[in-house]
């Protein structure tokens, strides 16, 4: 007689068909692999096969890279958060003759067609779809760029032109200070920046 066939079926062990033993419920993977490998901060891997990892971070005082992105490599000496409007400052620099064009609006006031004109056409050309108030931080942020006779000029249209202009020169006015003003202007400046309450 053959053994196996006087086993009763509660004896035998059943087997779980082929097909469900791949079959794991998303969350009870997830929380398999997480006791499984454990992540520490301080980036050493501790699991089954810690005595072959690789650690990724030596134990100690901890160093931290300063975080770029490959769009601002190329202008990582340059002040934050000015280096944030690269794509507007870099052609800036490269073009007088927009530059002369900024410079010519400034000395019409911020009530003048060229102003205007000049705010409209480089939101067109460089913000096209972002707020104002975008575009008024780019200018403050880009006063530097301007020769300094010019500068003033441009920070009392930036400072007529609303709120938002006065807003960019608020939290802005730290990067660029009285130092990028040439002496002849400071004295207008700082009456600027007490008539509009800038850093008070």
């Amino acid at each position: 007689m053959n053994p196996v066939g006087i086993a009763t079926t509660s004896a035998a062990p059943i087997a779980s068909p082929v097909m469900h033993q791949g079959a794991c419920d998303r969350h009870q993977c997830f929380n398999a692999d997480l006791q499984t490998v454990e992540l520490r901060a301080a980036g050493r891997l501790r699991s089954p096969f810690a005595a072959t990892a690789v650690r990724i971070r030596h134990s100690g005082a901890q160093r931290y890279l300063p975080l770029t992105s490959a769009r601002n490599s190329h202008v990582a000496n340059e002040p934050r958060p000015a280096a944030d409007f690269a794509f507007f400052r870099q052609p800036l620099k490269q073009n007088m003759a927009l530059i002369g064009r900024w410079a010519s609006a400034a000395k019409a006031g911020s009530q003048s067609d060229a102003w205007s004109q000049f705010v409209n056409d480089i939101t067109e050309r460089f913000f096209k779809g972002s707020r104002r108030q975008r575009v008024m931080d780019a200018l403050i942020l880009s006063i530097d760029i301007l020769p300094p006779s010019h500068r003033a000029d441009a920070l009392a249209c930036l400072l007529a032109d609303g709120e938002e202009g006065m807003a960019a020169a608020e939290e802005f006015w730290e990067y660029i200070g009285l130092d990028r003003i040439p002496d002849a202007d400071k004295d207008r400046v700082r009456s600027l920046i007490r008539q509009y309450g800038i850093g008070a």
